[in-house]
């Protein structure tokens, strides 16, 4: 009985080997798959509501767990407009008017340009590995899909905005296709479906993200992944206020 069950969960999830029954070998492996130690994103985000819509092309860069820095190309109206992390702290840089202004905690959940992705998002400023506990939950089918199916409950000493987030993982891949966000009062808020998954310097990713609000089915931003470098390399004062400011 053992090794048949062992046999179908390898099966289940052949990139995690003997980790396959760990929900938090799962996480560990998703964060470095998707994350890296660095990387470079070229992303075309598209904003779709019920009055206008509007794409945006951004440059993402991202070091470690406490760095990032956001550039959006285009359009013209936006453009040179950058988002800084260090840390716990964010800048937004607006170049037409030649001012920095300062992120607040407690805004981490706002909308970043107008998107259904918030500030937290965009600059990766949490892990789901680290801030984290994680169990499995009963798999579920969707559209004849079975998925693998991790509660992610955040850590009592983790700064983060959302209390629980369940991963929807791929049998095939082991990376997620939904992510579902709730609140303190345990209520969906938002989905995160993911798919389109290509391969980048060694790492596999969804390359299209669509952020859904749970409250307003006419609204959504998508993100597409046009290219990623992993493991890039960045001036030591790349992520710093002088360049922020200075680009």
């Amino acid at each position: 009985m053992f090794k048949q069950f062992f046999r179908k969960d390898i099966v289940f999830c052949l990139a995690l080997g003997a980790n396959a029954n760990n929900a938090t070998e799962w996480s560990k492996f998703i964060d470095r798959e998707m994350r890296g130690d660095r990387s470079h994103a070229e992303i075309m985000m598209t904003i779709e509501t019920p009055n206008w819509s509007r794409t945006l092309e951004i440059e993402s860069d991202v070091e470690g767990k406490k760095q990032a820095l956001s550039t959006i190309n285009s359009p013209a109206k936006e453009k040179g407009i950058r988002t800084l992390r260090i840390e716990n702290n964010m800048w937004n840089y607006f170049p037409k008017l030649k001012r920095k202004v300062a992120v607040s905690s407690s805004m981490l959940l706002a909308s970043w340009m107008g998107s259904d992705f918030t500030n937290e998002d965009i600059l990766k400023a949490s892990s789901m590995a680290e801030d984290y506990e994680h169990k499995f939950v009963p798999n579920q089918k969707i559209e004849g899909t079975e998925y693998r199916v991790i509660e992610n409950t955040a850590k009592s000493e983790a700064k983060v905005m959302w209390p629980k987030i369940v991963t929807y993982a791929s049998p095939v891949d082991c990376l997620p296709r939904q992510y579902r966000y709730y609140d303190k009062q345990e209520k969906l808020k938002r989905v995160l479906y993911l798919d389109d998954v290509k391969t980048f310097d060694g790492h596999k990713l969804p390359t299209k993200w669509v952020m859904q609000p749970e409250d307003n089915a006419k609204k959504k931003t998508t993100i597409i992944y046009k290219n990623m470098k992993f493991n890039s390399s960045f001036k030591p004062n790349h992520f710093s206020q002088k360049n922020l400011t200075d680009y």
